[in-house]
């Protein structure tokens, strides 16, 4: 007799290939970025990672109104015609499959560029329905040489890339938001070493006191799904008592997109982006002066 599948574990063979079939279309059909001219300084390079929520699936894009490009927020193309260039950052931004609605990063960027005066560049490196533990193919965990796609040390050589391709900048902050596809899959205690890992490895490549900003998963999504999310949140929560220079930023209440899709919609993910913002100046202020240009 076989094993039951586990439901929130890896997909059927034949629905992993269709769903890898419709990310080969995504990236195909994904349209090509808007060209942007080399900044007069160095990039202050921003790489976005974790799942869906960090993807950007918020509903309710304005781009006349507050999602409106800033000229000096730039993104690293992940896919498509403009794929390995920097071109404006509008959401949804091109992730390695273009990005569904509104995210954090643009709004966390556009505070950034205006404090400092510098150009920014958002690595868009995440990935709906991903987690440090092996699922379809994927994973996060820097230690894993086995799964087929490491996003990881994929994001890893995509920030390589752009600081080879423009010396002189550099990696003020990574934002993570992430933990919702481990949460039935790996213990608290798992999770964290591995988070704790991931985020001592960003340091070792980009700074030994490089900013770590963790977003708090949805509250709803926590407090309606049948899964328990206590110990990944609180190994978010708990994660500054680790580590210094990390911070976590809670999650606005009453900002889904509504009934079964629990995913910050666009006025959270604008708020997130805000208090990442605000938990960043808080914590470096200091840096910030470096940055600025006169």
């Amino acid at each position: 007799m076989s094993a039951r599948r586990n439901p929130d574990g890896d997909s059927a063979l034949w629905r992993q290939l269709v769903v890898e079939a419709k990310c080969v279309v995504k990236r195909l059909i994904a349209p090509r970025g808007t060209p942007v001219d080399p900044p007069a300084s160095p990039y202050l390079v921003v790489p976005v990672l974790g799942q869906s929520n960090a993807f950007g699936m918020g509903l309710g894009l304005d781009l006349d109104g507050p999602d409106k490009p800033h000229p000096r927020v730039h993104q690293w193309a992940m896919c498509g015609p403009s794929k390995g260039t920097a071109v404006l950052a509008v959401d949804p931004l091109l992730h390695e499959i273009p990005s569904k609605g509104v995210g954090f990063g643009t709004t966390f960027a556009k505070h950034l560029a205006d404090a400092t005066g510098r150009s920014v560049l958002l690595i868009p490196g995440a990935r709906g329905d991903t987690s440090f533990t092996p699922k379809n193919g994927y994973t996060w965990d820097p230690a894993d040489t086995r799964t087929r796609v490491n996003l990881y040390r994929r994001a890893v050589s995509e920030i390589d890339a752009v600081l080879a391709r423009y010396p002189g900048s550099e990696v003020p902050v990574i934002l993570w938001h992430q933990g919702e596809t481990d949460v039935p899959l790996m213990a608290g205690s798992v999770y964290q070493a591995k988070l704790d890992f991931m985020i001592n490895d960003l340091r070792s490549r980009y700074g030994d006191k490089l900013p770590v900003l963790l977003g708090q998963m949805v509250p709803e999504e926590m407090e309606l799904s049948h899964k328990d999310y206590s110990a990944v949140n609180a190994v978010h929560a708990d994660t500054p008592n680790r580590l210094a220079r990390t911070a976590f930023i809670p999650g606005s209440r009453n900002c889904v997109n509504g009934g079964a899709d629990r995913h910050y919609n666009a006025a959270g993910q604008r708020q997130m982006g805000h208090d990442m913002w605000a938990a960043y100046q808080r914590m470096c202020g200091d840096r910030l002066a470096e940055y600025a240009i006169d």
